[in-house]
Formats: structure tokens, sequence, C-alpha cells
């Protein structure tokens, strides 16, 4: 099942990526700007926005296939990294709707992997 926008088509798994590190962009923003916790306005809740922001790009031009070969490949590792990497940031932030986003996304992620490959026809 692939739900369209703009001439490109997402999988499940991928959209369910794309959406929650959108989601997890928006809690990151909401942890650096809120006053009401110890991290807002902190470098590290900076590079956290920073890095769900990326992550989110990177989800959706991988799951929409607008990057191919070799670059394809440095991004699906990359992603890797950056789940890895925001994870352990949220745990050490104390950021813990962060923490449950980013191990959201990682089960998503791994959802692609089992999801059916696209193949395109030539006619």
């Amino acid at each position: 099942m692939t739900i369209n926008a703009s001439g490109r088509s997402l999988t499940i798994p991928w959209g369910a990526v794309v959406l929650i590190s959108g989601l997890a962009f928006a809690d990151a923003l909401f942890n650096y700007f809120w006053t009401g916790n110890g991290i807002h306005g902190t470098e590290g809740a900076l590079l956290v926005v920073v890095s769900t922001l990326l992550m989110a790009v990177a989800a959706w031009l991988t799951g929409a296939h607008i990057v191919h070969g070799w670059l394809r490949t440095l991004l699906l590792a990359l992603l890797v990294l950056d789940f890895i990497g925001t994870g352990l940031a949220a745990y050490l932030l104390e950021a813990w709707i962060l923490l449950a986003l980013d191990i959201a996304a990682t089960v998503a992620w791994f959802a692609t992997l089992a999801a059916p490959r696209m193949t395109s026809t030539a006619s």
C-alpha cells in the first residue's frame, strides 16, 4: 500500500518513519524553547533539534525514492547512526517523549526492511 503525494509515493513503513521523525522534531523544538525544563536553550537540545530535522529529511528522501544508488545507501546508514545518537542524547537530556519517538522511528525503520520492494517495469 502506498500514499501518493505530489507524484512520489511512500510505503506505509516509510511514511511512519517520516511522520514519527517529524513528531520527534516538533518535540525537540518544544524542549528547546520551553522554559519549564532544564534543557531549554542548551547546545545539546539544539543538536537534537538539528539531528531530528535531518532524520526526517533523510527518511523522506529515502522513502520517496528521490535518491538512488550510493547516496541512498549512505542515507540509510546515516539514519541508523541518527537513531542511535538521538536516542542517546534524549536519554541523557531526560527527554522521555523524544526517546519514545526515536525508538518508534527505529522500529518503523526496521519495518521498512521487511516491506516488499517497489519494482519498476519497462513498458
